[in-house]
């Protein structure tokens, strides 16, 4: 079957689901409390407020939890999902998702360390870690920065231009979603300047970009199962690349990133979608051969999966499974017609629960993992 005949497919199998499906616009009746609360991690607690280290917020026995404390360590950490028949039974990386106190200023590091795949063999030995950087202030939840082994990216945004010697030079560089986390069914949009910028952050300090790109970031809040069977009320934050002229839809944008972020465990699941059009700029794969391959996979579940209408020219339908088995989506502009396939290409699910041990890594390392600057 050509590329173009299964994207055909796609649309009109996706296109039936639409009205099918109870769509989660809805009015905002009661806030779910501080985004800070769905970016670290939770430790459960006794009545009295001791530890209770044999439990992991949402099991059962967990009836209490609270955010975990600069420098504390929880008593589990959390992982992504091998492939099947992997001897990796742990997970590839290790997640921890912890704030960390420097010069009297606190920020929220979120680690994937290479610490549980060491005795792996084959494919899923290859994994590699990084860290990424987040906070909030009045107004949003947000991603300063991040670092992998190939790249140190830094979001700037033109918060820049009041503050460029201050951590808040990063603030709103990749706006999550509002402070106030809005209700359970509530969806939501913003448009945002950001400047990527590349290298340490400390080496942009002083200087500003000379342009910045707007971007458009929706966010919704409500219940997801997890590849680990986990159900939690979840922020599905997803960050386009571009915006169109009206500022309502992902205009040209062919790339887009997924997030989940939960009061349990904080940043929980992460997706990478592509346009239908989309061809990979190092292996020259196109969209849909990089789905077929990551469905393949089983690594991932099925991603958050509903119709979404965030404003008269932005829809979404379901995802659906079909021709060449994938997980899709199409946007949709109602007012032009235009509209989309949209497939996701990378995930990893971050539920993959294990005990601490004396190998985990420290919180004291963290620091190590990301650039002082944030901090400022």
């Amino acid at each position: 079957m050509s590329i173009g005949k299964a994207i055909r497919l796609l649309i009109s199998a996706i296109a039936l689901t639409v009205g099918l499906l109870p769509s989660l616009h809805a009015q905002a009746q009661g806030r779910l409390g501080d985004i800070y609360d769905f970016m670290v991690m939770d430790v459960c607690v006794k009545p009295g407020g001791a530890t209770l280290a044999s439990a992991i917020p949402g099991d059962r026995d967990c009836g209490q939890h609270r955010n975990t404390e600069p420098g504390e360590m929880p008593p589990y950490i959390l992982g992504n999902f091998p492939s099947p028949g992997s001897d990796c039974r742990q997970g590839t990386i290790a997640k921890l998702n912890l704030p960390v106190t420097r010069l009297s200023t606190t920020r929220i590091v979120s680690s994937s360390l290479k610490g549980r795949s060491a005795d792996c063999r084959g494919p899923d030995a290859n994994a590699s870690g990084g860290a990424s950087i987040q906070w909030r202030d009045n107004g949003y939840g947000f991603i300063m920065g991040s670092y992998s082994p190939v790249a140190l990216s830094v979001y700037e945004s033109s918060n820049c231009l009041r503050h460029s010697d201050s951590s808040e030079r990063f603030f709103r560089g990749w706006v999550i979603a509002p402070t106030p986390v809005p209700a359970v069914g509530t969806t939501g949009y913003g448009v945002f300047e950001s400047a990527l910028l590349t290298g340490a952050a400390s080496s942009h300090m002083g200087a500003c970009s000379p342009k910045y790109r707007r971007a458009l970031t929706t966010w919704t809040v409500a219940p997801f199962a997890y590849k680990s069977g986990r159900d939690f009320v979840s922020i599905v934050s997803s960050h386009f690349a571009q915006v169109a002229g009206d500022e309502k839809s992902p205009g040209e944008s062919r790339q887009m990133e997924q997030t989940y972020w939960t009061r349990e465990f904080g940043l929980t699941r992460w997706e990478k979608w592509a346009r239908e059009d989309w061809i990979n700029p190092r292996s020259h794969q196109g969209a849909l051969e990089l789905a077929q391959a990551l469905y393949a996979r089983g690594r991932c579940s099925q991603p958050f999966d509903r119709n979404l209408n965030f404003n008269s020219e932005m829809q979404i339908s379901s995802s659906a499974t079909g021709a060449g088995k994938i997980y899709a989506r199409t946007i949709r502009n109602p007012i032009s017609g235009e509209q989309h396939v949209w497939v996701m290409t990378l995930c990893e699910d971050y539920t993959n629960v294990m005990p601490n041990s004396n190998t985990s890594p420290s919180p004291q390392n963290l620091p190590d993992l990301a650039d002082e600057a944030y901090w400022r």
